[in-house]
C-alpha cells in the first residue's frame, strides 16, 4: 500500500508539472476569514417527493458557514477548524478521539483535494486546491460524534460516516447548498440537482463526481487578489490519465534515443 500511495503522489505532481509550462508567476497573495449564513426557505408539498419517497414540503433550512481561505503563493487552501466532541456511550479514549479525527481529515481531503486547480492562463502556472480540517481552534464549526451509521448533517456526525458523507458536509462548511429533493436547495423551483455529485446523492457513493461549481469560490478569490490575471479553473488530469501521459512521453523518448544511436 505504500507504494501505492507514493506512486498516486508522483503522478499528481506530474499532472501538475505538465499543466505548467513557464516559471511561477509573482502573484498576490492573501488570507481572509468567511462568515455568513446560508438559508432557504419551506418549498414543495406532498406531490413532490425526496429520493426515499417522503413526501415534502421541505425546509426552511438555516446553517452558518466559516472558514479561512488563503493563497500563499504555491496552492490555495480552505481551511475549517473543527471542535469534534464525543457523545459518552462511546467512551472513547484521548486516542481515540485523536485516531477519529485524523482519520475524518484524510477523509475530506482524498475527496477535495488535487481535483480542480486554478491556472494563470498567461504564464502556465498551475495553483493546486486544498482543502484541510484543523482540530486547534479557534474553531469555525463544532461538530458532535455519534456512535453507528446514522442521518447526517453539518454538525451531527456518525462514526460510521464515509468519507464522502465526512466531505458533504463540510461542503456545507463553506457554503454550499444540497444538490438533492429534500436538502437545503438553491433557486428551488429551478435548484442544481446532481445524482453522482458529492454536493447531491453522489455522497452516498465511494467516488462521487467534484463538479467545477464546488471549486468557483477558490477561483474568485484568486480573482479578488489578481483581478488583471487571466485565470481558469481546469480538471487535474486522474493519475491513470497521467500514467498513460508519462507512458507515451516515455515511448517517444526511447524511438528518438533509439534514432540518435542509430
Amino acid at each position: 500500500m505504500k507504494n501505492k500511495i507514493n506512486i498516486s503522489s508522483l503522478l499528481v505532481a506530474m499532472a501538475m508539472a505538465s499543466l505548467s509550462t513557464s516559471a511561477l508567476a509573482d502573484l498576490a497573495t492573501g488570507s481572509q476569514n468567511i462568515t455568513g449564513t446560508r438559508t432557504t426557505p419551506a418549498y414543495g408539498d406532498a406531490d413532490l417527493k425526496d429520493n426515499a419517497g417522503n413526501p415534502g414540503p421541505f425546509g426552511p433550512y438555516t446553517w452558518d458557514y466559516s472558514y479561512t481561505r488563503s493563497f500563499d503563493g504555491k496552492k490555495l487552501l480552505k481551511d475549517i477548524q473543527i471542535d469534534f466532541s464525543f457523545d459518552a456511550g462511546l467512551n472513547y479514549t484521548a486516542a481515540q478521539k485523536t485516531a477519529y479525527a485524523n482519520a475524518a481529515k484524510a477523509g475530506v481531503a482524498s475527496v477535495w483535494d488535487n481535483k480542480y486547480a486554478v491556472k494563470d492562463t498567461s504564464t502556465g502556472q498551475v495553483i493546486p486546491i486544498f482543502v484541510a480540517l484543523t482540530t486547534d481552534g479557534p474553531f469555525n464549526q463544532k461538530v458532535q460524534v455519534h456512535a453507528g451509521p446514522g442521518r447526517s448533517d453539518m454538525l451531527n456526525w456518525y462514526t460510521g460516516d464515509s468519507a464522502s458523507v465526512n466531505a458533504h458536509e463540510v461542503g456545507h462548511m463553506m457554503g454550499l447548498f444540497d444538490e438533492y429533493i429534500g436538502g437545503a436547495v438553491n433557486q428551488y423551483p429551478n435548484p442544481t440537482l446532481s445524482n453522482d455529485g458529492l454536493m447531491g446523492l453522489g455522497a452516498l457513493n465511494a467516488n462521487p463526481v467534484m463538479y467545477a461549481r464546488y471549486y468557483q469560490q477558490y477561483y474568485d478569490y484568486m480573482k479578488q487578489l489578481n483581478p488583471t490575471t487571466p485565470f481558469i479553473l481546469t480538471a487535474v488530469p486522474e493519475p491513470s490519465e497521467v500514467a498513460l501521459l508519462c507512458a507515451g512521453l516515455f515511448m517517444l523518448m526511447g524511438m528518438y534515443g533509439r534514432k540518435r544511436q542509430g
